[in-house]
């Protein structure tokens, strides 16, 4: 296969995780050998996490040497960026050489046939402009119904859990969201967006009332109001194995921390694809949560979140113990 993408993951202090992604990865057999690899380090924003940081980057520039893959290319940052900037900065970067690449956190394992479905994938929809990216994980409820009969589906949804994109597509993301405060004025938009999925609206809220930001509902929120599409697997190709409580934005989830790889599936690529409503729907009920989109949401309206949530810890903690 010619012209083959080339993959960036991003680490910080996660040693461990680091190395059972590029394990898996390596999988990949020929197509990882002729795969350039990058792995972008974002420096340590505690002193207490020089000393794991200078071992991540030790076995980074260690991997030149393997032969696992074409070529290694370690992007070590010298200040702390945070993740936002040392991910989108690292892919501006290899976009001055590339036109497309796949990108994947640390804690990300990927199937055996990862490699070659983002890159057909990559080169099947790239003249699709409706499309932003590839995706190649999936919910772990299922999405498609029994009688879907393609191995991919299309939501206007994001997913950064292994992502192939486009230098156009990337370049055209609007990362400030200028327009944001018209959006949330705005009850029929906002209505809208929630019927893609409620979960992205809370992480877009938490997002603007912390003033931080989130690449991943960044690029769902433009993926809205650009009209635009992810392609996805109905069998995940990567998974993630960051809800051990340790990564920044993942918290402990046995669900999605126990979803089963699969491996030995390429999925068959269908050209002026669409959406398929049972799956939007499907979707919409796989990401509803009651307690945070109507117990907690209640409760913030009542202005009485905080304290009953240290009550609920409290009582939670009792029994558990």
């Amino acid at each position: 296969m010619a012209n083959l993408a080339p993959v960036l993951i991003t680490v910080y202090d996660r040693l461990d995780c680091l190395q059972n992604a590029i394990n898996y990865l390596s999988r990949g057999g020929q197509l990882a050998k002729e795969t350039n690899l990058y792995i972008v380090s974002d420096n340590a924003y505690k002193e207490e996490h020089k000393e794991i940081i200078k071992q991540v980057r030790e076995y980074i520039t260690s991997l030149k040497d393997k032969g696992y893959f074409k070529s290694v290319e370690g992007i070590f940052w010298e200040q702390n960026k945070g993740s936002f900037d040392s991910i989108n900065d690292a892919i501006r970067y290899i976009f001055k050489k590339y036109d497309k690449l796949i990108v994947f956190e640390d804690d990300i394992l990927v199937s055996n046939k990862f490699l070659e479905y983002m890159n057909n994938a990559l080169d099947f929809y790239k003249d699709d402009k409706r499309i932003m990216s590839i995706a190649s994980h999936t919910h772990y409820k299922k999405i498609a119904p029994k009688d879907y009969p393609y191995d991919v589906y299309m939501l206007q949804m994001y997913s950064p859990w292994g992502v192939g994109i486009w230098k156009d597509r990337f370049e055209s993301i609007d990362f400030e969201i200028n327009d944001i405060q018209d959006f949330l004025n705005d009850k029929k938009e906002v209505e809208r967006f929630n019927s893609i999925s409620r979960h992205m609206l809370a992480i877009l809220e938490d997002m603007l009332k912390k003033g931080k930001k989130y690449g991943d509902v960044i690029i769902c929120y433009n993926m809205f109001k650009k009209d635009k599409y992810t392609i996805y697997p109905i069998k995940p190709l990567s998974v993630n194995r960051g809800h051990d409580g340790r990564g920044e934005h993942c918290g402990t989830d046995r669900l999605w921390q126990n979803q089963e790889l699969v491996n030995d599936f390429l999925p068959k690529l269908i050209k002026d694809i669409n959406l398929d409503s049972r799956i939007t729907k499907n979707t919409y009920k796989a990401f509803y949560s009651y307690k945070r989109d109507i117990i907690e949401k209640g409760l913030h309206k009542l202005g009485i979140y905080k304290p009953v949530r240290f009550v609920y810890k409290k009582i939670k903690n009792v029994f558990v113990s």
